[in-house]
């Protein structure tokens, strides 16, 4: 049978432990000379050394790990055996990591035990190799997991140096590499740690801390998941001006799946960040994200339980596909995002940027999906809010109701439809007084809604002069009551 080759140069310079290097080493040469009984033997010395080696490190920081390193250095030092009594303690812990590795340290103790004693069974060439190359794999090459003191070594380095360069293409690499360091026990600790230090040291430090947690968060691993949104979310209570939080969450938005201790704290700040947040294409971007994926993977009834003043904010930030996606829901969520819709909408310089975003974002189409899941009374509600603005003297709204309306066909023939079969209604939403002075459904179609152009109208066809010139009075004191009204009811809101 031919010899497995192993690359001594290669293999030794995964082992991190010199010791456990020297004692490997001397098992590469006997395995090559043949002598694989005594690579066996080696091998062994190499891995307890190294185990033994990582334990010492670690007992600062782990009971367990305190406890047997305690017992290895009494045996060391009374020069008597230690690699069973390593195997015993730590087999029913979980510092072997996975099942494998306790399997791994199992046979190689026996293998030792025949191998140094005269035990009459043979140590193939196949089982030697298998031990170098597996115990290379499974704890030489593994290098040493920290606790508490690797946490406090990244966060100096946090402080110091620039863990994210700009030359750096691949960042999530880095945050592994700072994650495969530590012990999974105090990834949680970690996270609360950085998080206190936000704001606190540097602007270095705070991009250090938001590109980790962001990228703890491209992870969309279920475990690093509920560590951010207890310590990020639900431990603490963010001021609005921390816009990194909006970060992680675009990056994984299940982590809000979580229920939090207090929902309406977790709520409102979380409302407030929104609302805070910069209004540039990258943010609401991420807005976009976030809400979107809360619609589509939480049920109305958590939503509408735990993240009511978020959905709200996000209402208000976002004219595009996710208003649309939540007023294409039921129940109290679709209520909600129409009702901010037509609230926002009051303000005639929100009225002009809705119809901007038809004009120049929306795709062919969307306009119909839009207006499909308005309400017929919410659709008139919303050409009002449009035609006040355009009374105001905004510019889009201003063309859009001297053209009938009819860049918004869908949503016009809506509330065209409400304003026929639903007078007494239709009078609510136009007399906001209700003083019975406000225009008649007819006299508000004819002002606003009407398309045709007048050489298409017969001779003779429509109301006199006079009543039209009622009629664009009976308008114009109309659009002055509604935006004193508006004002007034503004400016209660506001002082309360």
């Amino acid at each position: 049978m031919n010899e497995v080759f192993i690359d001594k140069e290669s293999v030794l310079a995964r082992v991190h432990n010199l010791d456990s290097r020297g004692y490997l080493a001397e098992a590469i040469d006997c395995y090559h000379a043949g002598a694989y009984r005594a690579s066996v033997v080696m091998t062994a010395c190499a891995v307890f050394e190294d185990l033994r080696y990582k334990l010492r490190d670690f007992a600062p920081f782990d009971d367990t790990a305190m406890r047997v390193s305690k017992l290895i250095e009494e045996a060391f030092d009374e020069q008597r055996s230690y690699e069973a009594r390593v195997f015993e303690q730590l087999k029913n812990s979980k510092m072997l990591g996975e099942p494998g590795n306790k399997r791994y340290l199992s046979e190689l103790l026996t293998a030792r035990n025949h191998a140094a004693h005269a035990s009459g069974l043979p140590t193939t060439q196949i089982k030697a190799a298998k031990f170098i190359s597996e115990g290379v794999e499974r704890v030489l090459g593994k290098k040493l997991q920290w606790a508490e003191k690797g946490v406090s070594e990244l966060l100096e380095r946090m402080k110091r140096i620039d863990l994210f360069p700009s030359f750096v293409q691949n960042r999530s690499i880095i945050a592994a590499e700072e994650l495969e360091n530590l012990d999974p026990r105090v990834h949680s600790k970690m996270i609360m740690l950085i998080a206190d230090g936000i704001g606190k040291h540097s602007a270095l430090y705070d991009k250090n801390a938001r590109l980790v947690f962001e990228c703890f968060a491209e992870q969309c691993d279920p475990e690093m998941r509920s560590y951010l949104f207890e310590k990020l979310i639900n431990g603490r209570t963010l001021p609005s001006t921390s816009t990194w939080l909006l970060d992680v969450i675009a990056a994984d938005p299940e982590i809000l799946a979580f229920k939090a201790k207090n929902s309406s704290a977790v709520d409102a700040a979380l409302s407030a960040i929104i609302t805070d947040a910069p209004d540039d294409n990258e943010r609401l971007a991420q807005l976009s994200v976030i809400f979107e994926a809360m619609l589509s993977t939480q049920s109305e009834a958590v939503l509408c339980e735990r993240y009511r003043e978020t959905i709200r904010a996000l209402c208000n930030r976002l004219w595009m596909r996710p208003l649309t996606s939540a007023l294409g829901k039921e129940g109290r969520l679709r209520d909600m995002a129409e009702h901010v819709l037509l609230a926002r909408t009051r303000d005639h310089t929100a009225a002009e940027h809705l119809l901007e975003q038809i004009y120049s974002k929306w795709e062919h189409g969307e306009e119909a999906l839009f207006a499909k899941y308005l309400t017929d009374r919410a659709a008139l509600t919303l050409i009002v809010n449009l035609c006040l603005a355009g009374d105001a003297g905004m510019d889009r709204c201003s063309k859009l109701t001297k053209r009938g309306c009819t860049y918004i066909l869908d949503i016009r023939a809506k509330a065209i439809k409400f304003l026929r079969e639903n007078e007494n209604e239709a009078w609510r939403v136009l007399d906001v007084d209700d003083d019975e002075t406000g225009p008649s459904s007819e006299e508000f179609y004819e002002h606003y809604l009407k398309a045709e152009p007048e050489w298409l109208i017969p001779e003779g066809y429509g109301p006199s002069e006079e009543e039209q010139e009622e009629s664009r009075r009976r308008l114009q004191a109309f659009s002055l009551r509604f935006n004193a009204k508006r004002k007034a009811s503004a400016s209660l809101e506001k002082a309360g």
